[in-house]
């Protein structure tokens, strides 16, 4: 999909920057500590899609993701976004 609906148009991000480790009890769910300092790490806009995809009976983590578009040095737009990440991706990594 890669392009995200804003008023009467499309607008394709040239970069997308997340703050991760923001939230403690997520942070617990995946045994990781908590950081002194935010994590910023980033993700491309392929990452941009119009449905949630899950195998049959796969138990899932839903997430909401705040969304903020900045254009020309002003925050014009958010929106919540939904994110899924399989609950055997979650626990291989404790």
């Amino acid at each position: 999909m890669k392009s995200v609906k804003v008023e009467q148009g499309y607008i394709t991000p040239s970069k997308i920057i997340c703050v991760g480790r923001n939230y403690a009890e997520h942070i617990s769910e995946l045994g990781n500590e908590i950081p002194d300092n935010m994590v910023l790490f980033s993700k491309p806009n392929a990452a941009i899609g119009h449905k949630l995809s899950a195998y049959h009976q796969e138990t899932l983590h839903y997430e909401a993701e705040l969304c903020f578009l900045y254009q020309q040095g002003t925050f014009c737009a958010v929106a919540v976004g939904l994110d899924s990440v399989s609950y055997t991706h979650l626990r291989a990594h404790e």
